[in-house]
């Protein structure tokens, strides 16, 4: 079965990329409709109801979230592409969303089109667009999303003292003294949170600490962190120098 698709990019050149590497290396996708006109794409998803929507981020006059805003039929795989690896990223892949960084590599989009496949062979439900909608939002306003298995949290990066491994899960630390068991791993926060924006530090295999909510550091047992909620975290020797540096010791 042939999966119909369309392209939604400002630039040709981001269009012509993505068919090219389709008709070399993939045979089983099939371009029905391409546009560099955001408001022309709207029509072509109404009106062609694709597999797959391969759709750029940052285009002018109208970007790739305010189209889908737009949007009446969401019944396609997404696939973002964009220029950048940007704060919008994050929410992409917290959604289960799927994002082709350009230029585009053919392992990447091989991939991506690959989830498509499993996605439609096991009758998965598609990522609730609704809910990148929201995390955006968190975002921007500061915030991050923290999914439970009842519900999604957003909590301030100020209310955050620390995150702790827990095997496949990751338990959340906040100033209110509660805690929130999540069902994704410490790695996937440790590109949501340590960054140059945020003053959050993996100091551990198995910690995340918010900087700002560090009361003591103590010498003996190779380094220990000591929090906010009084937890007394271990400091990992690779970890040493980046931490001491933050601390003025270096």
């Amino acid at each position: 079965m042939n999966l119909r698709a369309i392209i939604i990019d400002d630039e040709q050149k981001g269009i012509n990329s993505i068919k090219l590497l389709l008709e070399k290396f993939i045979n089983d996708v099939k371009i029905v409709a391409e546009s560099t006109d955001a408001e022309k794409g709207i029509d072509l998803i109404e009106n062609y109801k694709p597999e797959i929507v391969f759709l750029d981020i940052n285009m002018p006059h109208l970007n790739g979230f305010e189209l889908l805003q737009r949007l009446k039929y969401r019944g396609f795989s997404l696939i973002f592409t964009t220029a950048h690896e940007e704060y919008a990223i994050k929410a992409i892949k917290n959604n289960a969303l799927d994002y082709l960084l350009k230029p585009v590599d053919h392992e990447d989009l091989e991939k991506a089109v690959q989830k498509v496949r499993e996605r439609i062979a096991k009758k998965q439900e598609l990522p609730d667009i609704e809910k990148l909608f929201t995390d955006l939002t968190a975002q921007s306003q500061g915030k991050i999303p923290f999914h439970t298995k009842e519900k999604v949290e957003y909590l301030n990066k100020s209310d955050i003292v620390r995150l702790e491994s827990d095997s496949n899960y990751t338990n959340v630390y906040t100033t209110s003294g509660s805690k929130l068991m999540i069902s994704k791993t410490i790695g996937d926060y440790e590109t949501l949170l340590c960054n140059k924006e945020n003053s959050f530090m993996r100091v551990h295999q198995s910690h995340i600490i918010n900087l700002n909510h560090v009361t003591r550091f103590t010498k003996d047992n190779g380094g220990t962190i000591i929090t906010k909620d009084n937890c007394q975290v271990p400091l990992s020797k690779n970890k040493k120098e980046e931490f001491l540096k933050w601390l003025g010791m270096r």
